[in-house]
């Protein structure tokens, strides 16, 4: 890498926005080369802004995942917008990425010409995401629509996040509007989360997998302790949070299989995580309307703008 401060380095932040479920977060986790950020069909997965750092020898992205942009029926919901906007007026790139399976909505729209609205100066990319299952031809009006909203924008880039066609193309895109400046991070970094929030993601994602109703939406996970014991194995322990008493039986499931389930795919993933051996703990616990509840909200770092 480049001495730090060297002319000609490049480092900033890149905000990923769009609507819910359209792949920021495959997106952001094929950049980095790692897992930073919890990926389900089921839109709301992101709750909060995420960092995932890129290095590479003469330039870094500091990528900003940020929380779909949907119309908020909670507090929580309010803050995750909120981080969303605050994302793109904090960075040097803004992305608006879209899902070409779906058509362009009016809240699309709204998204792109309001990003136009907030952030005027800072310089725009689209990326149009799932490439990989349309043919090119349809993408020319979606591409020409696009540019109509946002004439301005400095590219209009089609990809996949899951194949990885176009993402060298918005790279190289990104790579010439970042500012010249001196690394951020240590370069073997690939995300600032600390441990309890990455253990707390991975097991919220476990229950967004097992539980096939709306539960996980109303779910949260508390990390109490990580603790190296004795044969160096990491013992956890976290609370799973739901809002209504009559949720908890659904999280444990019969004999307390679906928490089991949940807990069993969770520490596969932290064992690589962490590589070492994990004794994974999970308890259940009622907090009514936690998610409208801005102590608890706070408690739970959900609110983080």
């Amino acid at each position: 890498m480049s001495e730090a401060g060297a002319k000609g380095y490049r480092c900033g932040f890149v905000a990923l926005l769009g609507l819910p479920n359209v792949g920021k977060s495959t997106l952001l986790n094929r950049l980095i080369g790692g897992k930073a950020a919890i990926v389900t069909p089921k839109p709301q997965t992101t709750r909060h802004r995420i960092l995932g750092i890129r290095t590479e020898a003469d330039r870094q992205f500091v990528f900003v995942d940020t929380p779909g942009v949907h119309e908020p029926k909670t507090r929580m919901g309010e803050l995750m917008v909120r981080a969303a906007w605050a994302a793109a007026a904090e960075a040097d790139v803004v992305v608006v990425m879209q899902d070409v399976l779906r058509p362009i909505t009016q809240a699309l729209e709204r998204l792109i010409t309001g990003l136009r609205a907030r952030v005027p100066d800072e310089p725009r990319l689209h990326l149009l995401n799932k490439i990989d299952k349309v043919k090119k031809a349809e993408l020319l009006p979606r591409i020409a629509r696009t540019r109509e909203l946002d004439p301005d924008a400095r590219a209009y880039i089609p990809i996949s996040a899951l194949t990885g066609e176009g993402v060298e193309a918005f790279l190289e895109e990104a790579g010439k509007l970042l500012p010249e400046h001196p690394p951020l991070y240590p370069e073997d970094w690939w995300t600032d989360q600390h441990e309890e929030q990455l253990v707390a993601e991975y097991v919220r994602e476990k229950l967004f997998m097992v539980l096939r109703d709306e539960v996980p939406f109303q779910t949260a996970v508390d990390v109490a302790r990580i603790v190296e014991e004795e044969d160096g194995a990491l013992a956890i322990d976290a609370t799973i949070w739901v809002h209504k008493a009559s949720q908890k039986p659904i999280v444990i499931g019969k004999g307390g299989q679906r928490l089991k389930e949940v807990g069993m795919r969770a520490r596969k993933e932290l064992e690589w995580l962490f590589g070492r051996h994990v004794r994974l703990h999970l308890w259940v616990k009622v907090a009514p309307d936690w998610f409208d509840r801005i102590g608890k909200l706070r408690e739970l770092g959900l609110d983080r703008v």
